[in-house]
């Protein structure tokens, strides 16, 4: 059963980081505004933690198959 619960878990995490990686602004970092910028930052940041999570419970591979996907 704990192993059904951190495959649901990591599947939640994969479906969070795909929604990050869909609405995060890609240019953020090109902005004149700070504010803007900030945002852009912990967007990217909150990515980034999803992406080290998966990856360090062995979804390396669907962590960056989903980053790759949306990059630019």
């Amino acid at each position: 059963m704990n192993n059904m619960n951190n495959i649901n878990d990591m599947k939640e995490k994969l479906e969070k980081l795909e929604q990050l990686l869909k609405s995060h602004d890609w240019y953020y970092a090109m902005s004149d505004d700070h504010n803007y910028y900030k945002s852009g930052r912990r967007s990217f940041e909150a990515i980034w933690k999803l992406m080290e999570e998966a990856k360090s419970e062995g979804y390396f591979t669907e962590a960056e198959n989903l980053y790759d996907n949306y990059k630019k």
